[in-house]
């Protein structure tokens, strides 16, 4: 019974000590606003050109090229809109920023290796690039 009782102490002081370390939250300001949305807007529609061109292009060679706005520009513009947002509402945060700065460097990082190595993938097989994807033969060439 003594550790039970000493256990619901110690979180109670947790609890507590975690209250105490509320961030002031602030509304934001109407610039802020319409940075966050003009941002959070303009991210979205390159997101969502880059998945409808994915979606019409002819062969995976292609659709895999079409993802390029949508990683490049599209979540970058999306991560900016949360760190306004944050800086809006809480102040400025040191922490806000290095993160934002970190998760846009590895995602377009990883996002150039990962294309690099599905393009490497989609030659090595030597993937004829010219027959749709949807199983339809390849157009005779013209002599």
């Amino acid at each position: 019974m003594a550790v039970s009782t000493a256990a619901t102490a110690a979180s109670t002081n947790e609890l507590l000590l975690a209250a105490s370390e509320q961030v002031e939250y602030q509304e934001p300001s109407w610039f802020a606003v319409v940075l966050i949305g003009i941002l959070a807007i303009t991210g979205s529609v390159f997101v969502l050109v880059s998945a409808r061109a994915m979606y019409l292009a002819p062969d995976a060679l292609s659709q895999l090229n079409m993802t390029g706005p949508a990683m490049g520009v599209g979540i970058p513009l999306l991560i900016c809109a949360n760190l306004v947002f944050h800086f809006a509402t809480e102040g400025f945060v040191l922490g806000y920023l290095i993160r934002a700065c970190v998760a846009i460097t590895a995602f377009l990082v990883i996002s150039s290796v990962g294309s690099f190595f599905m393009g490497r993938a989609l030659h090595a097989t030597h993937w004829d690039h010219t027959v749709p994807l949807s199983g339809g033969t390849r157009q005779p060439d013209a002599k």
